[in-house]
């Protein structure tokens, strides 16, 4: 006689289902869906704030020497978009290059980038080519474009 054959399986207990959750997995998916809501929310808001940000750059991105009279401008909308108050963004020369210096993490521009920046300010084209060479305006430029990407102003009321 064999024994092997005279054994009988144990009985498995039923499989343990997943639904439905203990009210405990309930608070934990509220929660974490409650922080995604959050974060998006938060990442929808900042990318409209930095909606000037991406026209400024790609304004600059699409510059060329002749239109470099226009490089300090774009800075100046910038400013204002980011809501500068008025009595900075009327600054020229040594206050506009302490205004762009404090509102960079670090500094950008020297003081002659700056100038020479607000020296291209309405002149002709024909005129920019004698005073800008391909690699200060493509120097200009990249500064201009890392200031865009970089400035912080302080909250003004």
């Amino acid at each position: 006689m064999n024994l092997v054959t005279q054994l009988v399986d144990i009985p498995l207990p039923e499989s343990i289902l997943w639904w439905p959750l203990e009210p405990g997995w309930y608070g934990i998916m509220f929660v974490v869906l409650l922080f995604l809501v959050v974060v998006i929310v938060r990442k929808r808001r900042r990318w409209i704030a930095n909606a000037y940000r991406r026209a400024a750059l790609r304004q600059l991105q699409s510059m060329t020497v002749q239109d470099a009279a226009v490089m300090n401008q774009v800075m100046r909308r910038t400013a204002m978009l980011a809501k500068l108050s008025d009595d900075k963004l009327s600054q020229t020369g040594a206050l506009w290059y302490r205004v762009l210096v404090n509102s960079s993490p670090r500094d950008i521009f020297t003081e002659m980038q700056v100038q020479q920046l607000e020296g291209l300010n309405y002149q002709s084209a024909k005129h920019i080519s004698q005073l800008l060479s391909e690699r200060d305006f493509s120097q200009l430029n990249h500064l201009c474009q890392r200031w865009v990407k970089e400035h912080r102003f302080e909250h003004q009321s």
